[in-house]
């Protein structure tokens, strides 16, 4: 939309197809800053339709993130059939998630592992990173995540 003013704020290409069989394709991502000039945000949504441990190791972000958990059928969102394993802090403080659920993880503070141990009804996860790129840092690492090459691929 860069023909108009404002077009260049204005994203219609933001479908994914997920490359994870548990994850229903496609699902939506919106990668912040390199796709709207000066976006300080980054959202994710993606349905899980079978058990997966999606994250083994801790990490960490340079910045506040969230993580939403809801039930993926709607209307209900709080009619939730799962149970997911999520760990917080240095000490690895562990979670049950076994109901709708929004996480505020705070800038610099380790989490992880996240385990989606059982689902009986497909589950729409939301994680949202208060920052224009998607980084995280792993065992001293930066893994930096950017938009794929083609986006519905």
């Amino acid at each position: 939309m860069a023909e108009k003013k404002y077009g260049k704020y204005v994203l219609t290409d933001f479908k994914e197809n997920s490359r994870i069989p548990q994850i229903a394709s496609p699902q939506a991502y919106f990668r912040g800053g390199e796709q709207i000039p000066g976006a300080n945000l980054n959202m994710g949504w993606q349905v899980f339709t079978q058990p997966i441990h999606l994250e083994k190791e801790p990490h960490t972000h340079n910045c506040d993130e969230y993580l939403i958990f809801l039930s993926a059928k709607l209307p209900d969102g709080f009619d939730f059939k799962a149970e997911i394993e999520f760990y917080m802090g240095e000490e690895e403080e562990e979670f049950i998630i076994n109901k709708s659920t929004i996480i505020y993880i705070p800038q610099g503070m380790a989490h992880c592992p996240l385990n989606f141990k059982r689902i009986d009804e497909p589950i729409l996860f939301q994680a949202i990173l208060l920052a224009p790129r998607f980084t995280k840092h792993v065992n001293g690492k930066e893994i930096i995540f950017e938009v794929p090459k083609t986006l519905s691929e």
